[in-house]
């Protein structure tokens, strides 16, 4: 794959609440409203696995309710985290269980939440073609922001697919966005904008532009999985207009951040992109010697 997947665990942020894409009534159960804003709290501070309990919590209190819009919540959520794990398959295991659980209680919600966390989940899988038709199912969702998400994965599916009539719809959608968005909405575009450039033959330098103007963004709103993405978009600008050295560099930094992040899946890709082992990385663990001590030189 050329690109890695939205950074998901922001969706909670975002889309907090959706249960699936329905109206949200703010729980009465005190208990299971604490557990949900725990969980919201902990995804803040990017503490995954407490952020997973919470909302494990707040599920099994929202059954206990027989509450539809609050199960639909809590396995939104739960799923979401389970992705930015690096955990898809049991994302998918949650989304079907929640689905399930909604089904059972005759719910009638909007499930399009659902949807683009399975998308996000079969995009990493590499089942594009799967991935496609939920990213395409979020798109019509009611939530401006469920819609926003599912364009910007739409995009990025079509262009490991080669869809260039799905990437230059997509590109169209973000081209009518209002220049007062939001500042993730416009580092979106700024993406898919890069994305269609490089697909089609155009100004590789302006893709360039567009690539790292998004990186800047969510460095600063600390989206490090965006902005590697970002920053591997950047390096097949780079590419593009000839500058191996460059291209390689940022494949490296991208490689680099995912590492960091837990996303070894594309921290493997980027760094092969990059055709260098040698990630230099000063805040490693020294190595130990076969004394289990670690080796140091004292200056003289």
């Amino acid at each position: 794959m050329r690109a890695g997947y939205l950074a998901s665990a922001a969706l909670v942020v975002l889309l907090a609440g959706c249960g699936g894409g329905g109206s949200v009534q703010a729980p009465t159960d005190g208990t299971l409203s604490q557990d949900m804003d725990t969980g919201r709290d902990a995804v803040d501070m990017d503490r995954l696995s407490v952020a997973e309990g919470q909302y494990r919590a707040a599920g099994v209190r929202a059954l206990a309710r027989d509450d539809v819009t609050a199960i639909g919540d809590a396995g939104y959520n739960l799923a979401v985290v389970q992705l930015d794990e690096n955990r898809m398959q049991d994302a998918l295991s949650t989304i079907a269980s929640t689905r399930a659980a909604l089904s059972v209680r005759g719910a009638k919600t909007d499930d399009t939440g659902l949807d683009l966390v399975q998308a996000g989940a079969l995009y990493r899988l590499g089942r594009l073609d799967e991935a496609a038709t939920s990213a395409s199912a979020a798109s019509s969702a009611s939530d401006p922001a469920i819609v926003e998400k599912a364009q910007l994965l739409a995009g990025i599916i079509a262009d490991a697919r080669g869809d260039r009539t799905t990437l230059d719809n997509v590109a169209s959608y973000f081209a009518r966005l209002p220049k007062t968005s939001n500042w993730a909405m416009l580092a979106d575009g700024q993406e898919i904008a890069a994305r269609q450039l490089l697909v089609e033959g155009g100004n590789a330098q302006s893709a360039y532009q567009d690539a790292m103007q998004a990186v800047s963004a969510r460095q600063t709103h600390v989206e490090y999985r965006d902005m590697a993405r970002g920053l591997s978009v950047a390096a097949r600008a780079a590419s593009s207009l000839g500058n191996a050295a460059q291209a390689a560099d940022l494949y490296m930094r991208a490689s680099q951040s995912a590492q960091k992040e837990g996303d070894t899946q594309n921290a493997d890709t980027w760094r092969k992109l990059a055709g260098s082992t040698n990630m230099p990385d000063p805040f490693a663990t020294p190595a130990a010697d076969s004394t289990g001590t670690t080796k140091t030189t004292a200056k003289k």
